[in-house]
C-alpha cells in the first residue's frame, strides 16, 4: 500500500522505525528486558500522572524521554551511530514548533521583564510528551490500548475522587487533585472526549460498555467544577464527534444518541440547580466572569496594537494593562478587581497574542492546523481500532481549542501536559505494516 503525500513525515516502514526486536542483542543493558520495563513504566506512570500530579507527570515524562532518547540514538541494528537520531524523531510538526520557539525568545529577549518570559518558556518542554508517546506507541503497538484504558481508569478515579470531595464538603466545586477549578475543567474536556469515543465506537462490545460506565463520573466531575469553558469545549467535542457518524444513521440511532439521552436524562435528574444556574450564565454577557473578560479582551487589543509583531513576552499580564488602562468607576467592583489582578485575559488567542505579537499567534495556529493534518496521516495508517483513538484525539483536541477561547489553558502546565500526552496518542496509531 502506498502512502499518501500528506502522510510522509510520519515513519512509513518498520526498517525506518526501532522495535525491540531490532534493537541489538548483546550490546550490554539498554537491551535488555529491564530497559523494556523501565521504558513501559515511564510510559504508563506518565498516563496516570497526568490526571492528577503535575509534579509526577514532568517527573515520569523526563523518564520516558530518556528511554526514547537512548533507543532513537542506538537505532537498528548495525546502525548503533547517533546520527540515526535525527532521522527517526521527527513526526512532521516540527518546523512550526521551531517557528514557535523562536518567536518566543525573540519575544523573550526585547520583553521588559526577560528572565520571566524566558522562565515561562519552559512550559513548550512539555511538547516532548507528544514525541515519547508517540514514538513508544509505534515501537511497542501492544501497548497502546492498555494505555488508553490506564489513562481513562485513572481518569475516572480522580474525578470520583473529586467529587467525593464536594459531597463531603471538602471543597464547594470539584477541582479532584487540582489547584484550580480551570485547571481541572480543562482536564475533563479532554479525558472526557477520548472516553465517548471509545463508548460510542470501541471495537469490543465489552469496551463500549466499560467506558459508558465510566463517562457519568466523569461528566458529573466536569459539570461539578462549574466552568462554563469546559461545557462549552465538551459540547464542541461532542459536535467533532457526532458530526463523524451523521451519515451513519443505525450506528447513530442504536448506539450513540441512546448514550447521549441517558447521560442528559441523569445529568437532568441528579444535577444541582447551581449547575443549571451555571449553564444559563455561558449566554449572559452581564455575569462578572463574563464581564472580566470582555472588559480584558478590550484592552487586550490596544496592547497588541502598540506590540504587533512580537508582543510583550510571556510574563505577568496584570502590570502591563495596568499601565493602559484605569479602573471604569461604571463597573462592580470585583470585576474590576479581577480585571486588574489576573496576569493572563482569560483566552489562549488573546493571550498569545499580547505575549508574543501576531508572529506567535500567527505560528500558534501553524502548529495546531499541522498537529490536526498529522493526526489525519495517523488515521490513513492506523487500524480500525487505532483510527478509534486517533478520533478520541481529534475530538479531545477540538476541545481543547475551543475551551481556550474562554480560558488561558495553553498556560496550565497540568492542562498542557495532558493535551501533548493526548497527541502522542493519536499520533502513535500508525500501523507501520500498512504502508
Amino acid at each position: 500500500m502506498k502512502t499518501t503525500s500528506s502522510a510522509s513525515a510520519l515513519p512509513t516502514s518498520p526498517k525506518e522505525n526501532i522495535s525491540t526486536k531490532n534493537v541489538p542483542k548483546g550490546a550490554g543493558w539498554f537491551s535488555s528486558t529491564t530497559f523494556n520495563r523501565m521504558h513501559a513504566f515511564g510510559l504508563f506512570a506518565f498516563a496516570i500522572f497526568v490526571t492528577c500530579s503535575i509534579a509526577g507527570a514532568h517527573l515520569s515524562l523526563a523518564l520516558l524521554t530518556l528511554c526514547v532518547a537512548v533507543q532513537l540514538m542506538r537505532g537498528r541494528e548495525g546502525e548503533t551511530e547517533s546520527g540515526r537520531f535525527w532521522g527517526g524523531w521527527k513526526l512532521g510538526i516540527e518546523w512550526p514548533i521551531i517557528a514557535f520557539v523562536v518567536i518566543g525568545l525573540v519575544s523573550t529577549v526585547i520583553s521588559e521583564k526577560p528572565f520571566d518570559s524566558f522562565h515561562n518558556m519552559r512550559h513548550l518542554l512539555t511538547i516532548l510528551g507528544a514525541y515519547a508517546v508517540a514514538h513508544s506507541l509505534l515501537w511497542h503497538p501492544q501497548w497502546r490500548w492498555p494505555l488508553l484504558w490506564t489513562f481513562m481508569l485513572s481518569a475516572t478515579a480522580f474525578s470520583f475522587f473529586g467529587i467525593g470531595e464536594f459531597l463531603f464538603g471538602v471543597s464547594s466545586k470539584v477541582q479532584s487533585t487540582q489547584g484550580t477549578t480551570m485547571t481541572w475543567g480543562a482536564m475533563c474536556v479532554m479525558f472526557l472526549a477520548v472516553t465517548m469515543q471509545v463508548a460510542w465506537s470501541g471495537i469490543v462490545r465489552r469496551d463500549r460498555w466499560l467506558a459508558r460506565i465510566q463517562i457519568v463520573p466523569q461528566v458529573f466531575a466536569m459539570l461539578l467544577s462549574f466552568v462554563r469553558g469546559a461545557y462549552v469545549g465538551f459540547a464542541a467535542s461532542l459536535f467533532y464527534l457526532m458530526r463523524r457518524y451523521w451519515s451513519n444513521r443505525r450506528l447513530l440511532l442504536t448506539r450513540i444518541l441512546p448514550v447521549l439521552l441517558v447521560l442528559i436524562l441523569i445529568a437532568a435528574v441528579f444535577s444541582p440547580e447551581t449547575v443549571r444556574q451555571r449553564v444559563a450564565t455561558i449566554f449572559d454577557l452581564q455575569t462578572g466572569s463574563t464581564q472580566v473578560r470582555l472588559v480584558q479582551w478590550r484592552h487586550a487589543m490596544t496592547i497588541a496594537a502598540d506590540n504587533l509583531f512580537f508582543g510583550v513576552g510571556w510574563r505577568d499580564l496584570a502590570p502591563v494593562l495596568r499601565q493602559y488602562a484605569a479602573p471604569d468607576p461604571n463597573l462592580p467592583e470585583s470585576v474590576t478587581q479581577d480585571v486588574f489582578s489576573i496576569g493572563h485575559f482569560h483566552s489562549n488567542y488573546v493571550t498569545l497574542l499580547v505575549c508574543f505579537g501576531a508572529t506567535g499567534l500567527a505560528a500558534f495556529l501553524w502548529l495546531m492546523a499541522a498537529v490536526w493534518r498529522r493526526l489525519g496521516a495517523a488515521a490513513k495508517l492506523a487500524t480500525e481500532d487505532g483510527r478509534v483513538i486517533v478520533d478520541a484525539t481529534r475530538a479531545a483536541m477540538m476541545g481543547f481549542l475551543v475551551a481556550g477561547f474562554f480560558d488561558w489553558t495553553f498556560g496550565d502546565a497540568e492542562v498542557v501536559t495532558m493535551f501533548w500526552f493526548v497527541i502522542g496518542l493519536g499520533l502513535g496509531q500508525a500501523n507501520l505494516e500498512k504502508s
